[in-house]
């Protein structure tokens, strides 16, 4: 912008400026930059004159732009090479992650996609968004991991970003990605812990199985009413296109098991009604556990 400024300045006051001090103020203190300007006859001739000004200041402008020019390649060429690096990094991060979710059975079909998607389009055309999705990629495999048949506790808010992450990446695999949200009761910084993945879960399935588009959209509902939390998961699927799906089909009977196992105060309900998948979720929150009650041991 003050380029801009600068340049726009010099054009129009260039000229007459040159004239002021070239054939007026010079003059009056005896300096004369042309020795015909005393002549009687003498005109300013003002193309010669536009030459004489306009040849200098065009040399000057293109050593500036080559010199810009010179730092931006230089610029790009160490973002591209850091980019290299840094995907490199992810690329043996993302590799490992993958081979320790193998290991443990926790190998999405949607993060198989998703990680193969943004490596491609990051070898291709190296983005800030490209990085920052293999990022987010590579918390949720970590939090991911974090999950076991153990009774493993997280807290409400941090479930929370992760849906909203794997949202996110959804919609940056595939632009044709729609859902709607609902959460009139603003449920998202309540001071509660829940099992691990008791969010995460059903959306997991929802983005595995779901078409997901504008006239079949996921949808997520949050809403309370007085002690309870309800939630509910709806997603559309192609009941041929699914069955080709692998999967153990072990993530809803092991929550289940877990909640059971841990007396958590929290049902889980999952149904199909002809093409249409439903998740259902009830939290007894008056009775549920907080983050304070985990910190004193009582989980």
């Amino acid at each position: 912008m003050a380029a801009i400024v600068a340049t726009l300045l010099l054009v129009f006051t260039i000229e007459p400026t040159l004239v002021f001090f070239i054939y007026h103020y010079f003059p009056s203190l005896g300096v004369y930059m042309d020795r015909y300007m005393n002549d009687p006859d003498y005109e300013l001739d003002k193309t010669e004159f536009r030459q004489r000004y306009g040849s200098p200041i065009i040399f000057i402008c293109f050593l500036v732009i080559m010199r810009l020019m010179f730092r931006m390649g230089r610029k790009k060429g160490k973002e591209v090479i850091e980019s290299k690096q840094e995907l490199a990094d992810l690329e043996g991060k993302i590799t490992n992650l993958n081979s320790l979710l193998k290991a443990r059975n926790l190998n999405p079909h949607f993060i198989r996609n998703f990680a193969a998607v943004a490596l491609e389009r990051e070898r291709k055309r190296p983005h800030e968004e490209n990085i920052k999705m293999l990022t987010m990629l590579i918390a949720l495999m970590n939090y991911q991991l974090r999950m076991d048949s153990s009774q493993q506790t997280t807290r409400w808010q941090d479930e929370w970003e992760q849906i909203e992450s794997l949202l996110e990446m959804a919609y940056y695999k595939d632009p044709k990605f729609v859902y709607e949200w609902s959460d009139n009761d603003c449920l998202a910084d309540m001071e509660m812990v829940i099992p691990h993945g008791l969010l995460l879960m059903p959306l997991e399935n929802a983005l595995k199985y779901g078409e997901n588009t504008a006239e079949r959209p996921l949808r997520i509902v949050f809403r309370k009413r007085g002690d309870r939390i309800y939630i509910r998961y709806t997603n559309y699927f192609e009941p041929v296109k699914r069955d080709k799906i692998e999967s153990t089909g072990q993530g809803f009977p092991l929550m289940e098991a877990r909640l059971e196992g841990g007396a958590w105060p929290i049902t889980i309900e999952r149904q199909e009604r002809g093409d249409c998948f439903y998740v259902d979720i009830e939290i007894i929150y008056s009775t549920s556990k907080t983050y304070d009650d985990e910190k004193k041991g009582k989980i």
